[in-house]
């Protein structure tokens, strides 16, 4: 009898142990995967060429030979990207015309302003483009181009230009004007969320915030002279 339980304890054990062996060599279950967000994409500025065209029609502001003239407003551009006058109608003139905004080799029919009283080349069109992250975006674009003799003393061929932007489009926190000065040579700098100064024929621009960086754009006052970046998508030398 006693033998019969001593065996049965022995056996008990051995089973026990065996099961645990095989339990031991179990690979361990996965772990459920965690869904991570996707990376939001840095906001950026619109990559807006200046191109030899624009520059070249800045320098001889006038209507080319198929250009249509069109009436005397207080206001040019489309949505928020337009600025407003000053001065007398007689300093000031409208036409439309086909021209190569975008460096294409494709002439595409924009409005035209020229601001005698400033001497400033304005352009203004609806557009497609590329953003500086890489996303695809679309929207109305003012171009101010400074001629030879404006008041405000920049070289003849630099400007700035703006485009009006939903939140989310190239990234950006929110609707706004979005944009970039420019230098004689057509190079954009100095670049962000953008603010138009009628009053000085200027541009106000706050940087975006850099990858990884908070969204807040804007939440802080910048000149028109900030930055120090050359890039489309941040700031960069002054004009």
């Amino acid at each position: 009898m006693k033998a019969r339980f001593a065996h049965s304890v022995v056996f008990s054990l051995v089973t026990a142990l065996a099961l645990m062996a095989i339990a031991c060599k179990e690979p361990p279950k996965p772990e459920k995967a965690v869904n991570q967000p996707a990376p939001k994409p840095a906001p950026s500025v619109p990559d807006v060429k200046v191109t030899p065209p624009v520059q070249a029609k800045a320098a001889a502001p006038r209507p080319g030979p198929k250009a249509s003239r069109k009436p005397d407003t207080e206001a040019f551009g489309k949505g928020a990207a337009a600025v407003h006058f000053k001065g007398s109608r007689r300093d000031r003139s409208f036409w439309a015309e086909h021209l190569d905004v975008d460096g294409s080799g494709n002439p595409v029919l924009v409005d035209e302003a020229w601001d005698n009283r400033a001497k400033v080349l304005y352009i203004s069109n609806d557009r497609t483009f590329t953003c500086g992250n890489g996303q695809m975006a679309s929207g109305s674009t003012l171009m101010a181009v400074y001629a030879k003799g404006n008041p405000r003393k920049r070289p003849v061929g630099s400007g700035w230009w703006v485009s009006e932007l939903k939140a989310g489009d190239c990234g950006v926190p929110r609707d706004d004007l979005y944009g970039c000065r420019f230098d004689a040579a057509g190079n954009n700098s100095d670049c962000g969320e953008a603010t138009i100064q009628s009053e000085t024929d200027d541009v106000v621009l706050v940087p975006l915030p850099q990858a990884g960086a908070s969204q807040g754009a804007g939440s802080g006052q910048a000149s028109p002279n900030t930055g120090n970046s050359p890039s489309p998508s941040g700031t960069g030398s002054n004009q």
